[in-house]
């Protein structure tokens, strides 16, 4: 299981239904679930009753007028998300500095998150998720891959690279694994309901319309 280092939980709903169905939890959030659940629990609920109740030393900002800020942001993200706009929210609150979370919202629910991992830089001492150990993790939580993909790559200076691409696709979700190779390098996941990856694909297949017409 990969708690511990993307925290991807996979959970099964049991139902009547003949076969249980599978979802996935991103950072504690169920993928799908409507966007007034998303801002009523994990770190944005606990925040958002903190600043409801202008606990402000809750919220984990040293200056009170910056965490007043702070509250003032998530609220108007809550207030977007859940007024059934599409749109996106950038998980600032989240303590894990390895990775940028960007939730993605349509029709008043969570359909989609983009994870960005940035690679290790011996240059500055940082020490991020490598590929192996995020695909790795991925596998442990849903088996292999439904297909694989090594595409060629060359960087600004020219030099060649193999890049992976990975896709788990199911039922009710699907998953991409994709990566920047070389220096400054990084790892993206994007997670999304099977409904919202179909529909992005769809869209993304028709030809772009002529602005002449």
């Amino acid at each position: 299981m990969l708690t511990g280092l993307t925290r991807f939980t996979l959970v099964v709903l049991l139902s009547f239904a003949p076969a249980a169905r599978a979802q996935v939890k991103i950072d504690d959030h169920l993928l799908g679930e409507t966007a007034d659940q998303f801002f009523s629990e994990a770190q944005e609920g606990a925040m958002l009753s903190a600043c409801a109740r202008g606990d402000f030393a809750k919220v984990d900002r040293s200056i009170k007028k910056v965490a007043k800020a702070t509250c003032a942001w998530l609220s108007s993200a809550r207030q977007r998300m859940v007024s059934d706009e599409t749109g996106k929210y950038v998980g600032e609150v989240s303590a894990d500095n390895t990775k940028t979370t960007t939730y993605v919202f349509a029709a008043g629910k969570f359909v989609a998150a983009e994870i960005l991992f940035r690679a290790s830089d011996l240059s500055s001492n940082y020490h991020g998720k490598s590929l192996a150990e995020i695909s790795n993790g991925l596998k442990e939580s849903y088996g292999p891959p439904t297909s694989e993909t090594v595409v060629p790559y060359q960087n600004a200076y020219g030099v060649p690279y193999e890049r992976h691409q990975k896709l788990w696709l199911a039922e009710s979700y699907a998953i991409q694994l994709d990566e920047q190779p070389g220096s400054h390098g990084w790892t993206s996941v994007n997670l999304s309901t099977r409904e919202w990856y179909d529909k992005q694909k769809a869209a993304a297949a028709k030809p772009p319309s002529n602005p002449l017409n």
